[in-house]
């Protein structure tokens, strides 16, 4: 697994594996200009239409896995559609129902076609991101990072505020006939723009002799640096729209192949408890600071609205809770806070009511258990509580057809399977 270290986590594609609570408080909302986020209303995103099918339950009584199903009122799983799956980190459902899922630790595309063949489309490094074009046209993010050079488990070249040596970041298409190529290099569009480096990040406000007692993993400061990991993509307009995790932004790819900025993506604010400076080996003066870490977009979708909505698992201490779920307007990139409270939030699916359902890896890091939780009427609950992780969403289909797609487990061997939330 790709990780900087414990404090401040990489962003590349199997870095949610490192991923755990760090015991952090929320601080304060600061004033910077960077760091200007609106709240948005409830009825600007979700309609009045309720979704509430009938109540039932696995006819085992168990989950997917073979494990007592914790069930939920309206709430079942299908049997898995797909399974064997290995880190199954992203998926497309197309218009015929074939389902193109992105195995990033296997290395490889696998789909399943409407008529029930299962069948690898592609190999090689890919990344989480898969859409769907027509019927036959499959778009998927690549990231390829350095070797780790020690502690190949831990350690990736570079520290916080230290840029990566020279990656691989692309967006790709596969056509029907199998031709492969390359839509948009985004890795050389990061170098160029570098769209996240009017953040600044890590400890604003420490004075220069408690600053100078901090861990060497630790920078006092930095803005934004060059880094690329296209996490997720989603089709919109005749081009693509990329949640980039490491360059905290969110690109529009359009069909010539040139890239431009949508939205750049808020540092996220966090207190530094006592248990947190203790852990961490943190001074005694920096207790009560606020660190504003990296906010790593993990997934965009285009909402019933016409508006850009994108899931965010904070970098630096990721906080239990501290997760968002951010509205990109689509014709100003203005960035407005829909909702918060969600751990390791990596991906989204909007109902056409305008309900957001959020995948939470993993609430519980020991346990590797996630759930989905859902965001309606600006409030959140929790929809669906697994006894394996969550890592993708998708909705696929209209009205009494609309289906709530997820990918589950597959983090740790290949168990992972695609199953149909039912509601």
């Amino acid at each position: 697994m790709a990780r900087r270290n414990r404090w401040r986590v990489a962003a590349a594609g199997t870095l949610i594996l490192s991923l755990s609570g760090f015991g952090l408080a929320p601080a304060a909302a600061h004033n910077g200009a960077d760091d200007k986020v609106k709240e948005v209303a409830p009825d600007e995103v979700d309609g009045d239409r309720d979704h509430e099918d009938e109540h039932g339950k696995d006819k085992h009584g168990k989950d997917k896995h073979g494990k007592d199903a914790k069930h939920h009122k309206g709430v079942h799983l299908s049997d898995p559609l797909l399974d064997g799956l290995l880190g199954p980190l992203g998926f497309a459902v197309s218009k015929d129902g074939s389902i193109t899922v992105a195995e990033v630790f296997a290395g490889r595309l696998t789909q399943l076609t409407r008529g029930g063949e299962v069948r690898t489309l592609f190999e090689g490094p890919v990344g989480g991101g898969v859409a769907v074009h027509g019927r036959k046209e499959v778009v998927f993010t690549v990231t390829r990072f350095p070797e780790p050079v020690e502690e190949p488990e831990l350690e990736t070249p570079g520290e916080p505020g230290e840029e990566l040596p020279d990656i691989e970041a692309t967006l790709e298409r596969l056509r029907p006939n199998g031709q492969q190529e390359t839509l948009a290099d985004l890795w050389l569009y990061e170098q160029q723009n570098n769209p996240d480096q009017i953040n600044t990040y890590g400890f604003r406000d420490l004075d220069e002799a408690c600053a100078a007692q901090l861990p060497e993993f630790i920078p006092p400061v930095y803005t934004g640096i060059l880094e690329s990991n296209p996490y997720a993509v989603t089709t919109d307009r005749g081009g693509w729209l990329v949640a980039d995790a490491a360059a905290n932004a969110i690109l529009r790819v359009h069909r010539n192949g040139t890239i431009s900025t949508v939205a750049v993506l808020p540092p996220v604010p966090n207190l530094v408890t006592e248990e947190l400076a203790a852990e961490f080996g943190l001074p005694a003066c920096a207790v009560g600071a606020t660190y504003w870490g990296e906010p790593v977009p993990t997934d965009v979708e285009v909402g019933p609205d016409g508006h850009y909505y994108v899931s965010s698992l904070p970098g630096g201490p990721e906080l239990p809770g501290s997760g968002s779920v951010f509205r990109v307007h689509r014709k100003t990139g203005e960035v407005t806070q829909v909702a918060t409270g969600f751990t390791m939030a990596v991906d989204l699916a909007i109902s056409r009511d305008g309900t957001i359902y959020v995948a939470e890896l993993a609430t519980d890091f020991e346990a590797m258990t996630g759930r989905i939780s859902k965001i309606r009427n600006g409030t959140v609950s929790v929809f669906y509580e697994a006894d394996t992780t969550v890592s993708a969403l998708e909705i696929a289909g209209h009205g009494k057809h609309e289906r709530l797609y997820a990918a589950m487990g597959g983090m740790e061997a290949p168990d992972g399977v695609i199953v149909v939330v039912h509601r």
